[in-house]
């Protein structure tokens, strides 16, 4: 009786050839993590997102190069378009960002020599709110 379930046990093995390692099958994977969170890793995000990226940086570093004149805008809009250009440079449109860094940091230099200009007396900042109204 022992002899036969022996047997048994025997034929069902598959007999693999020489040198060839059984084929195993693969652990399921178990994880407390909700699976759409481990589908998300750094680098996974969509191009259209980083693409916009260098487009508003773009966009932010002209309106930094034009609105240094009021100097809360133009240090804003050239600290956004640095920041938003440098996000855009792993980019498909690397040469969007690269203008739109370029440009931000041209008008945050303007913008910055423009405080100092009008703190030292250089440029009468007051000269266009009174003069110029007739106030």
């Amino acid at each position: 009786m022992e002899g036969e379930l022996f047997n048994q046990i025997q034929k069902q093995e598959e007999v693999t050839p020489a040198g060839a390692l059984p084929e195993t099958k693969p652990f399921p994977h178990l994880s407390f993590i909700p699976s759409g969170l481990l589908k998300k890793k750094e680098g996974d995000e969509p191009r259209g997102t980083r693409d916009k990226c260098a487009l508003f940086g773009m966009i932010l570093g002209i309106l930094a190069v034009v609105s240094w004149v009021v100097i809360l805008f133009g240090i804003l809009y050239s600290i956004l378009g640095i920041i938003l250009s440098v996000i855009g440079l792993k980019s498909t449109r690397k040469k969007w960002a690269r203008i739109g860094l370029t440009l931000s940091v041209i008008g945050l230099i303007i913008s910055i020599w423009y405080v100092f200009a009008a703190r030292n007396g250089v440029i009468n900042y007051n000269y266009f709110t009174s003069e110029f109204w007739g106030l």
